[in-house]
């Protein structure tokens, strides 16, 4: 059996990730091992993906694992699905897009699971109008840091003052290590564009402002402005900067499936895994830490049946699984809440749109912070020659009282407001709330999580992807789908997990 091969714990791939004795101290050799995840996700169906490779690649290390997903829905996708409105348009829960160059892995799993795919340029701008005192929409390049040339003259010039300062210093202020990310925004950009664009684009995506987050969640996701590509930028004229390459973003390919939408993706998938595998409608209302077991409610016949477990893969909200087990004091952690809002829209798209995939918008007089043109993606309209879709993303407090209707009217008007549509061309209106939008990387997001870490997989619980995680930046489908493709993989075959860093300190010792 895999649980006998496992590496050494001081393996350099460990890094600060418990395996070995840790863990695999409570099974023995030949012992069969019964998996049970919460959820039919990404995540799971990562696992789920992996363990049926497995089966094929190593059966003698798979012989005796069984798995069992628990989804509480009828299908499977969680936040990764895709809902059909009364008029026919479907609707994400949100911009969720495939990247080629991220995981080629996950690339290649969910072209098994779906067969036609379109790709698509990356075209997205960003909506800076009340930095010029504009009404309407003034749309400048995306990242907006790389816009600076197009700022107005008096802002581009503290930008520029800024930047020169950072360039010059770089060496003294590269040893101090930012505590926040408005530190880590200051340290790179200096205070004018972290007033301009990121502390109102902060509130509009997290909720939250700036010093309250912390940096580590940054990584990639927000570019850094090389001095020589500012330079080769401010030597242009205003009609060159209009049509230069910007370098970040706007050229990257992704994909998106041809038909039925992300949840396309994931419905497929689970078909063609073995379907004893999957308990649908099944909702979990108890877990017994001491006990190994999993409690959990029939949806459609009401039955209340138990189910025993040797690892338990928890993909649903870690601060509601540690809330609910009482497993260790509850967690110091935020997420906000997402509204989500479709409109289907008779053709033709207004003009100035036909190119975009979506755009940002940090303007605070809008509800929204990103529009995505979704009917350029795939086939989600009834009929794709009579119509046009686009969805809003809307983020608020947790326990922000404001309404999904009052979001949804003041999200059309917005849309009116931006010229993006006009109200008659409108047929079709879909809203949802999702109560878990985004998991915010507060400052004490990492210690808080290794806390839970710690205690959780003592007692062979594993919380992995989006918010079972809890860590946004690994937290996109394909890095949600890799989490369960490598905790299968250190479970079964004691390879140890990349992807996601739970920060437990790993025992160098037996």
């Amino acid at each position: 059996m895999g649980l006998c091969r496992v590496l050494p714990v001081t393996h350099p791939y460990f890094d600060a990730i418990v395996v070995g004795v840790r863990f695999f101290k409570n099974f023995r050799c030949g012992s069969p091992m019964k998996i049970v995840v919460v959820g039919a996700a990404p995540t799971g169906l990562g696992l789920a993906y992996r363990l049926n490779e497995i089966r094929k690649e190593h059966p003698e290390e798979a012989e005796d694992v069984e798995l069992v997903l628990l989804e509480q829905e009828s299908f499977a996708g969680g936040l990764s699905r895709t809902v059909t409105d009364k008029k026919g348009f479907l609707w994400d829960m949100g911009g969720h897009i495939t990247f080629n160059h991220n995981y080629p892995y996950y690339e290649e799993a969910t072209k098994w699971a779906v067969d036609e795919w379109n790709d698509l340029q990356r075209n997205c701008l960003v909506d800076m109008n009340y930095l010029f005192g504009e009404k309407g929409i003034h749309l400048v390049p995306y990242p907006a840091q790389f816009a600076v040339p197009l700022f107005p003259e008096n802002v581009k010039k503290s930008c520029l003052k800024d930047l020169k300062e950072r360039y010059e210093n770089y060496g003294e202020m590269d040893a101090k290590a930012p505590r926040t990310f408005e530190e880590w925004i200051l340290k790179h950009f200096g205070p004018t564009i972290l007033d301009t664009f990121f502390k109102p684009y902060t509130r509009k995506v997290w909720t939250v402002e700036t010093e309250e987050m912390s940096p580590n969640w940054v990584g990639t996701r927000v570019a850094k402005l090389p001095q020589e590509k500012l330079e080769e930028l401010c030597a242009l004229d205003p009609e060159q900067l209009q049509k230069a390459d910007f370098g970040w973003g706007p050229n990257a390919v992704f994909c998106f499936p041809k038909y039925g939408g992300t949840g396309n993706v994931w419905k497929s998938m689970a078909s063609k895994l073995p379907q004893e595998w999957f308990k649908y409608n099944a909702e979990v209302t108890n877990i017994d830490v001491k006990g190994k077991s999993v409690t959990y409610t029939d949806k459609v016949s009401g039955e209340v049946q138990k189910m025993d477990y040797d690892v338990l893969v928890n993909t649903a909200p870690i601060d509601q699984l540690v809330k609910s087990t009482k497993i260790c004091s509850e967690l110091d952690v935020e997420h906000n809440k997402v509204f989500i809002v479709g409109v289907g829209l008779e053709l033709p798209v207004t003009k100035f749109c036909e190119p975009f995939t979506w755009l940002y918008f940090p303007d605070p007089a809008v509800p929204f912070y990103r529009v995505t043109f979704l009917s350029r993606y795939g086939e989600v309209t009834p009929d794709s020659s009579k119509y046009w879709s686009v969805m809003c993303e809307c983020a608020r407090k947790e326990a922000d009282p404001v309404t999904e209707e009052e979001i949804t009217g003041l999200a059309i008007e917005g849309l009116i407001t931006k010229g993006i549509i006009t109200r008659d061309q409108i047929v079709s209106v879909y809203s949802t709330t999702l109560d878990y939008g985004y998991p915010i990387p507060t400052i004490m997001r990492d210690s808080e999580l290794a806390r839970a870490h710690t205690v959780l997989e003592d007692n062979s619980i594993f919380s992995r992807g989006r918010f079972g995680g809890w860590k946004y930046e690994v937290s996109n489908q394909d890095h949600c789908f890799v989490q369960g493709r490598e905790l299968i993989d250190r479970l079964v075959l004691g390879i140890p997990e990349k992807a996601y860093k739970t920060g437990v300190v790993s025992r160098k010792t037996a």
